[in-house]
């Protein structure tokens, strides 16, 4: 302030020489001062509430424009992976319900990528008709060199029966995620125990500019000492030689996808496989391969169509999906000809903030395959009835439906844990379900019904069970179930219910 002084000395100083030349006392002119600023300060603020009364109050109900998307988090993955999922795009015109909705659907869509721990779209309003919206994502670990250890039973359940530890396979499987930031993905595995199994495969979900075709290409050998022959009395009749192995498998194959949309996939794959199996294996099954044949290379042309709304792939809670395919394995007289036609339905539907229902049925028929056992699959292995996890339905037909009532104990949250080293680490994710269930299920087997008699029967299963879903799409169910035998277990599974 000049010569050193306050504002306020400085001005009374000022009026003292110039306007109250009277001798009028340096406090009296510093409150005269006071009221005329006060006075100045009340008269704006009343034409500034007049002037506001006039401008009438802004309307944030949209319809809105998305001026613009910013990214943020994505270290590795490329803007334009992420931006395919968004069900908007810039310069698009919403009103507000239906921009909500976007953003929770486009937020669907990148976590089920498999790629984001979280993922966040927030729209901020930069006026009553522009939106401009900010995504973060916070990217997932992509490097998992992956111990391999797998069960040579059907599930965790039949092995635990015996806790035969020369039934698992041991090794090492190793995947890149997300490579060069395109979502690719590249697997290696190296598989002993058990079974020897050696395997790579690619896969480029988009390798075209519109993002819209993608390609998959595999190959694989795998040998072991111990087959399944058949089944009698709804058991495995299994053949074991240690001293040589009993079956060795090859395949090659390549899978193109096309992707027109969000939800809906087209895929079409040729695959060529050869199998050989020695004479132990013929006397027990002639048909295993064909009726008296040992080995045989033939290829595998398939087709499927599949629409995906489902809120999480992982564990669904909300939402829908549909899949219809169609192989043919074989073509020629000296193949094995088997035509497989399957589909599988799932509906969930999400009832407050606790309280989901859920739903499937699935369904398999094939022509030939009673003439070529190991291309037969009833239920038992991938698909199956929850409380039969003992028993293989084999069979050439078959038919799942399954109902799950969810109740939240612990809704799903995300914790942030800083004291973790890696970033990828930090957010934990974790919820718990009590979940109702019943299954009901039927299997035709037209040539070996007579010797399973749970085939070519309508079977049913009630339980209750203990559902525990984690970080990176890990999920834990712990079951109680009653089966149409009256038997009642406990079981353990590692993989959704659906």
């Amino acid at each position: 302030m000049p010569n050193g002084k306050f504002r306020g000395e400085w001005i009374a100083d000022e009026k003292d020489e110039h306007d109250l030349g009277h001798g009028m006392s340096i406090l009296w002119a510093e409150r005269v001062r006071a009221v005329r600023i006060f006075g100045v300060l009340l008269l704006c603020a009343c034409f500034h509430g007049l002037a506001w009364a006039q401008v009438p109050a802004q309307d944030f109900s949209g319809p809105f424009v998305i001026s613009g998307i910013l990214i943020e988090g994505n270290k590795h993955t490329k803007a334009k992976i992420i931006l395919r999922e968004l069900t908007f795009a810039e310069g698009d015109t919403l009103d507000a319900k239906e921009l909500y909705a976007r953003l929770d659907r486009s937020r669907q869509n990148l976590l089920n990528l498999g790629l984001f721990n979280t993922v966040d779209l927030l729209p901020t309003f930069l006026g009553p008709h522009e939106a401009y919206i900010m995504l973060t994502v916070n990217e997932r670990w992509f490097w998992w060199p992956q111990p391999v250890i797998r069960f040579a039973d059907p599930n965790f359940n039949t092995w635990w029966l015996t806790k035969d530890f020369r039934r698992i396979n041991y090794g090492l499987e190793l995947n890149r995620f997300n490579m060069r930031g395109r979502n690719e993905t590249l697997s290696a595995l190296a598989q002993l125990g058990y079974s020897r199994r050696f395997g790579l495969r690619y896969k480029v979900p988009a390798f075209d500019r519109s993002q819209r075709w993608g390609l998959q290409l595999e190959g694989a050998y795998a040998e072991q000492d111990e087959v399944t022959a058949g089944t009698l009395g709804n058991k495995r009749v299994l053949l074991r030689t240690p001293a040589q192995n009993l079956m060795r498998q090859w395949k090659a194959g390549a899978m193109f996808t096309f992707r027109p949309g969000h939800d809906l996939r087209h895929s079409v794959a040729l695959r060529w496989s050869g199998i050989s199996v020695q004479d132990t294996v013929l006397r027990r099954s002639p048909e295993y391969i064909s009726k008296g044949v040992r080995q045989s290379n033939f290829p595998t042309l398939g087709y499927s169509v599949v629409m995906d709304r489902r809120d999480s792939r992982a564990f669904p809670l909300s939402g829908y999906f549909a899949k219809l395919e169609l192989e043919q394995n074989g073509f020629t007289a000296d193949q094995p000809r088997v035509t497989n036609l399957s589909a599988a339905v799932q509906r969930s539907w999400k009832q407050g903030q606790r309280w989901s229902l859920g739903a499937s049925l699935a369904g398999k028929t094939s022509a030939g395959s009673e003439d070529h056992y190991f291309l037969q699959e009833g239920l038992g292995y991938g698909d199956y009835l929850r409380g039969y996890e003992y028993y293989i339905i084999d069979g050439q037909h078959w038919f799942l439906g399954k109902a799950n009532v969810l109740f939240a104990l612990l809704k799903p949250r995300s914790y942030r844990v800083d004291a973790i080293p890696f970033e990828a680490f930090r957010t934990l994710y974790i919820a718990i379900y009590l979940n109702a269930f019943s299954d009901q299920g039927y299997v035709a087997d037209n040539r070996n019904g007579a010797a399973n008699p749970l085939a070519n029967h309508w079977q049913q299963a009630y339980g209750l069970g203990l559902d525990l879903v984690t970080s990176y799409d890990q999920v834990l169910r712990l079951e109680y179930a009653l089966n149409g035998l009256s038997e009642t277990g406990f079981y353990l599974h590692f993989t959704q219910p659906f």
